[in-house]
């Protein structure tokens, strides 16, 4: 399309559209923009985010030729979709003069849509200016959508259980007072999957069961057995009323239904050709929702056969099932492109983050991509893009019911916003929780861009503010009857910002503030974590000690919250006195964990990440450790969003 370059040009049009549009509307200016070449680039400066107009400034007239269509008179419905016969936006041009022009996709194009949690290809509009889409399966862990074979469907069915008959070939049969099998396939899955939450974004458009007819002895031939096998002329026209399938009407129990065979020619289909480069092809076969014929005894429905043309099969055949809804006029797209790694947004992606967490692991004790040791990562060293940047589940949790996912290293997926505030993800629980730590504020849009500094804290305070007797390093003590400094200060952080509003999204995890004793003599006591993580280099997420099992359950702990272990600072990549500012933990900040180190005669001493990220110690009363409180979300919390800072976990609320 040419764009307007010239200012006095541009002023010029505008005054005009302002003219033209309070003498003859908005719908019938649209309808002028497709008439000269001048006004059709004015597509490009009217800025709308509904998909329907978003293809009607994209689309292109199908009966002259254009980038894609080298014929002058257009697409030829004959042959397949191609690079010279139509790959793109297309507008139906008997409809030019319509108040909602029909606009379709043809060819292998970016029409994929992301909307109630599933995959979808847009095919066309409707002539109410609805958007309809037909169901590719489901997204992957990071939003894409790149589906194809069975994953593309909800299933396989036959359309029904006898052939014998021509009512067979119906959506509905015997008066339409009877639904088919696969209606009851369909239905049922609207009713699980859509109903509740999404049915508001969906119109309730007709969906054609074309039975209109014509007879050759004992056999029928319906109308879009002759349109697009014989005379390759599809139409969106439904012939008869009576084909005519709407909730209104009763003929649907849901706003749902099946492509037709129409729509799959208009798309780049041919019956009898091979197609798989268009939109529609999966390399599975699925049934259209239009009757073909009834010849010799045996009724037929039309499909897209796994090579992608347009065929018949008996109705008792078992094609697969993609489900088609069409979205109202209005819908707006949240973002996106279309193409299959950023599919136009409708609704966020809800996906449970425990399965997604685990679907990106692998096991830590083997070679993988990012661990170059046959014998998997080694904790004496830190994080790296030889030595563990992902997300690994702990082997020894391997045959758990719900194992061990932790991340480590310069991850850049596991930002969450819960809350209102951002967090990171640090690990999952031993009961399917998810582990994570303070992370500062969001940014007004919605991102998490603090990756260093005193924004990813709720502050600084002492451990405690006594430090001369070893008790003190307890995260509570005197029988675990009096709170720490630090714990007090979490405790108020949490009751003002989370307690009346989000702790039902919480679980009750235990937190450990382990007390075990490796080492002991007269002057100094040495305590588990500094044996596991100084000397050896072998961190544990196990507790060894039941009075180190701080819960809400238990009573040592007021509320669900508390910090961040030294064993899990040694999983996420830190290690003592070495520099690591490439791992998701460093904040060029010092804070605390929750460890207790040792007591030395005259020090109670805690573990600390350091502001050049090695794993430290600091006495207990030294009040400038910074606070990053650490809470657990339950298994079935689910979330929108990739983690990224940029597009972070939203908590669905």
């Amino acid at each position: 399309m040419r764009k307007i370059k010239n200012k006095n040009m541009m002023v010029l049009v505008v005054i005009f559209i302002v003219t033209l549009t309070s003498s003859i509307g908005y719908s019938a200016l649209q309808s002028n923009l497709k008439v000269t070449a001048d006004l059709n680039v004015l597509k490009d400066y009217i800025p709308d985010g509904t998909l329907y107009d978003m293809m009607h400034h994209i689309s292109e007239m199908d009966n002259t030729s254009s980038k894609y269509v080298s014929s002058p008179s257009g697409i030829d419905f004959s042959q397949i979709s191609s690079d010279t016969n139509g790959k793109g936006v297309y507008e139906l041009h008997t409809t030019a003069t319509e108040k909602y022009p029909i606009h379709y996709y043809r060819g292998e194009v970016d029409n994929n849509v992301i909307f109630a949690n599933f995959c979808w290809k847009i095919i066309r509009t409707t002539e109410t200016g609805g958007v309809k889409l037909i169901y590719d399966g489901k997204p992957s862990a990071d939003g894409k959508c790149n589906n194809t074979g069975t994953d593309a469907s909800i299933g396989a069915s036959p359309y029904n259980s006898s052939y014998e008959e021509a009512k067979y070939a119906g959506y509905k049969y015997d008066n339409d007072e009877v639904d088919s099998i696969i209606k009851k396939k369909v239905d049922n899955w609207y009713k699980e999957n859509i109903e509740d939450k999404y049915s508001n974004y969906l119109e309730d458009t007709i969906f054609c069961v074309d039975r209109s007819s014509r007879m050759s002895g004992n056999d029928i031939y319906y109308g879009a057995y002759d349109r697009n096998r014989n005379n390759k002329k599809p139409s969106l026209k439904c012939p008869q009323d009576s084909d005519k399938f709407t909730v209104a009407n009763g003929k649907l129990t849901y706003p749902v239904g099946l492509i037709t065979a129409d729509e799959v020619v208009y798309a780049g289909g041919v019956w009898g050709i091979e197609n798989n480069i268009y939109h529609l092809y999966t390399g599975e076969w699925y049934w259209t929702m239009t009757p073909s014929n009834s010849e010799n005894g045996t009724t037929r429905v039309l499909d897209v056969a796994n090579t992608g043309l347009l065929i018949n099969s008996h109705v008792v055949f078992s094609p697969t099932i993609r489900p088609v809804v069409s979205l109202k006029h209005d819908t707006r797209y949240l973002s996106g492109n279309g193409s299959k790694d950023t599919p136009y947004l409708i609704t966020p992606i809800t996906r449970s983050l425990y399965n997604v967490i685990k679907s990106k692991s692998v096991l830590d004790n083997v070679k993988s991509e990012y661990v170059e040791s046959e014998t998997g990562i080694d904790f004496s060293q830190i994080s790296s893009d030889t030595n563990g940047k992902g997300i690994y589940e702990l082997h020894t949790t391997a045959s758990d019911k719900y194992p061990v996912y932790y991340y480590r290293g310069a991850v850049t997926d596991n930002n969450i916003i819960f809350a209102n505030f951002c967090w990171k993800i640090i690990r999952t629980t031993e009961t399917g929780g998810v582990k994570i730590i303070y992370n500062g504020s969001p940014t007004s849009d919605d991102k998490c861009t603090n990756t260093a500094g005193s924004k990813t804290q709720i502050g600084a305070s002492a451990y405690n503010e006594n430090y001369d007797e070893a008790k003190y390093v307890g995260y509570k003590y005197d029988n675990d009857e009096v709170d720490s400094t630090i714990k007090t200060k979490i405790d108020n952080w949490y009751e003002e910002n989370i307690e009346s509003k989000y702790s039902n999204h919480l679980e009750d995890t235990t937190f450990c503030n382990d007390r075990s004793i490796s080492r002991q003599s007269e002057s100094i006591i040495s305590y588990g974590p500094l044996s596991r993580n100084y000397s050896s280099k072998t961190p544990s997420l196990v507790c060894p000690r039941e009075e180190d099992k701080f819960t809400v359950a238990n009573k040592k702990l007021t509320y669900p919250v508390g910090l961040i272990t030294i064993d899990e600072v040694s999983y996420a990549g830190g290690v003592c006195n070495v520099d690591n500012s490439m791992y998701y933990l460093y904040t060029n900040q010092w804070y605390w964990s929750m460890s207790p180190f040792n007591f030395n005669a005259t020090e109670a001493r805690a573990w600390n990440v350091d502001l050049k990220g090695y794993l430290d110690d600091a006495r207990v009363h030294n009040y400038s450790g910074g606070i990053r409180p650490v809470i657990s979300l339950k298994i079935n919390i689910q979330v929108t969003g990739i983690g990224t800072s940029n597009n972070p976990y939203i908590v669905a609320q």
